[in-house]
């Protein structure tokens, strides 16, 4: 297989550990089949303007370059055009850096449209370099504020570009490709998930002495960690003895609200946010899944609770519906928080109905490295055929 070149929108950082990680999880499994090259830009406020600093890692056999430019001192809108031109010149400039040290790649895989899909229009063009794009943006959905349809002019028509051009659109879900096409600009696409590493997300048979849900998230609106604990407050005067996990970032009104509904470190427990692998533990101690987002793509956290065999409660929006059914979990309207409390006490009296070994092993098939690598190795193959 040809090299791959991966240009990311988002990866993690220096200045975000975080940011991206579900992308560089999808080259940790493009790697194992393909030589794999990942380029990343970003700004880092820290550096004075013009200042560039550039990092060259491998990482899990991926090789990684990083680069960091300082931020414009002029004032808004003259300072983000800028900004954009230095991106899209040093996505060149370091692109001749790798051809130079990693050789010219057979293909490009642009993670996220915008903004890293552009130096994959300019490598089509003029090199004739064919590329792919995966999607996993919410801003695709109006709800999300801010979205695609919202921002700039110019980043609306290059993002649609990029997309019409590519030799495949490979967003993480169905309800995805539907809404891009319907909302946004008509192309082609092929849905290949988001991956787990199975590797810590697995089945482990041990059972919490409480019944534990886990609530692992940003606890932002999209979120809506607010609802869940008013359900919470439903379900606990309805005499059930159980605990939520509530694992992300600190926020001081959720507390107080846990506080005031009488919840506070006897059913409700708040974790800062956690590393990827503490993640896997906590779901690992839990009993089930608990999210009541308010708009969603696909979230990994779902695919992640069910390699480890956990059954979710969810509202069904964007494509959770695609992978949680009556055997692993509970859909409900969102914004309904009756129906969510009603699903958690469902749940609890009908446990012993879900079996979470066969949940584990049904999602691990489905979301491993080398399933989700074999698919994209299938499009580059395609693809390059059919450009030769």
């Amino acid at each position: 297989m040809h090299h791959v070149l991966w240009l990311a929108s988002w990866y993690p950082n220096r200045n975000d550990p975080f940011n991206g990680d579900f992308i560089e999880r999808h080259a940790a499994a493009v790697s194992r089949f393909a030589k794999t090259t990942v380029l990343f830009i970003v700004k880092d406020e820290s550096l004075a303007e013009g200042q560039l600093q550039v990092e060259k890692t491998v990482e899990n056999n991926v090789t990684v370059y990083r680069a960091y430019y300082g931020r414009s001192s002029r004032f808004s809108l003259v300072e983000k055009l800028l900004s954009f031109n230095t991106y899209f010149k040093l996505q060149r400039r370091l692109y001749a850096q790798i051809e130079r040290e990693e050789g010219t790649p057979g293909i490009v895989h642009v993670q996220v449209a915008m903004k890293a899909g552009m130096l994959a229009r300019y490598l089509k063009r003029k090199l004739n370099i064919p590329y792919v794009v995966t999607e996993h943006w919410t801003g695709y959905f109006k709800q999300h504020i801010p979205n695609v349809y919202s921002g700039n002019r110019l980043l609306k028509r290059l993002n649609k570009k990029v997309l019409q051009y590519a030799g495949r659109f490979l967003p993480v879900s169905d309800n995805l490709g539907k809404t891009v096409n319907a909302d946004f600009v008509r192309v082609p696409y092929t849905v290949i998930p988001n991956v787990v590493n199975t590797e810590l997300f697995f089945y482990h048979p041990q059972q919490p002495l409480k019944f534990r849900f886990i609530h692992p998230s940003l606890m932002n609106y999209q979120k809506n960690p607010a609802g869940i604990i008013k359900a919470c407050k439903m379900v606990k005067d309805r005499g059930y003895d159980f605990e939520v996990l509530m694992v992300g970032k600190e926020d001081e009104a959720l507390i107080n609200l846990a506080k005031a509904n009488d919840l506070y470190n006897s059913v409700i427990y708040f974790k800062p946010a956690i590393p990827y692998a503490g993640v896997a533990k906590e779901m690992q101690q839990s009993s089930a899944l608990l999210l009541f987002s308010r708009f969603e793509n696909l979230p990994c956290v779902i695919l992640e609770a069910l390699c480890c065999g956990l059954p979710v409660i969810s509202s069904s929006v964007g494509g959770i519906n695609e992978v949680v059914n009556e055997t692993n979990g509970i859909l409900v309207q969102s914004e309904n928080i009756s129906a969510l409390a009603n699903a958690m006490c469902k749940m609890m009296d009908n446990y012993a109905g879900y079996n979470c070994e066969v949940i584990a092993a049904t999602a691990i098939q489905k979301f491993n490295y080398d399933t989700v690598g074999r698919q994209y190795l299938d499009v580059y193959t395609a693809i390059l055929s059919s450009t030769v």
